[in-house]
């Protein structure tokens, strides 16, 4: 998400060098306020999760936090701005789409953390993605059957 931002924030700056009179809405808190909030929260997760993976899971669940609450920081510069519009669509594209995926994970981090699910629970796809049939005949009970899920 934040190579998408960074790359976005750049072509931007080239297209207004070659036409001054590009639609900024915005971009000045992004650059300012924003995409600092946004790579230190990418800081600060690549850091829990190195911690997590050396047994030190006390950062996880406020890295977890900080990716679910995306949106909230997106609110406080004032929303995304028009300024994306002023460049390739596929730099928005990009940007968007990991940002949603970003704020899904530490979502779905946040409630594993937290124990929402349920431990015979079968998460649901919109939660976890794409599950594979074969897989999750594992988890069914003996008996079951995938026909019996609902």
């Amino acid at each position: 998400m934040v190579n998408a931002l960074d790359i976005g924030m750049k072509e931007f700056e080239y297209q207004l060098s070659i036409n001054p009179n590009l639609n900024q809405d915005n971009f000045s808190l992004w650059k300012s306020k924003g995409a600092p909030i946004l790579f230190g929260d990418n800081e600060y997760a690549n850091d829990a999760l190195e911690k997590a993976k050396n047994g030190n899971f006390s950062h996880i669940r406020g890295s977890a936090g900080n990716l679910r609450g995306l949106s909230r920081d997106v609110d406080n510069i004032g929303g995304f701005g028009e300024w994306w519009h002023e460049i390739d669509n596929k730099y928005w594209d990009t940007f968007y789409s990991t940002y949603m995926k970003t704020k899904k994970i530490g979502s779905n981090i946040d409630y594993t953390i937290s124990g929402y699910w349920d431990n015979d629970e079968i998460l649901d796809e919109e939660i976890t993605g794409p599950m594979d049939k074969n897989e999750l005949l594992n988890y069914l009970k003996p008996g079951e059957s995938l026909d019996d899920l609902s």
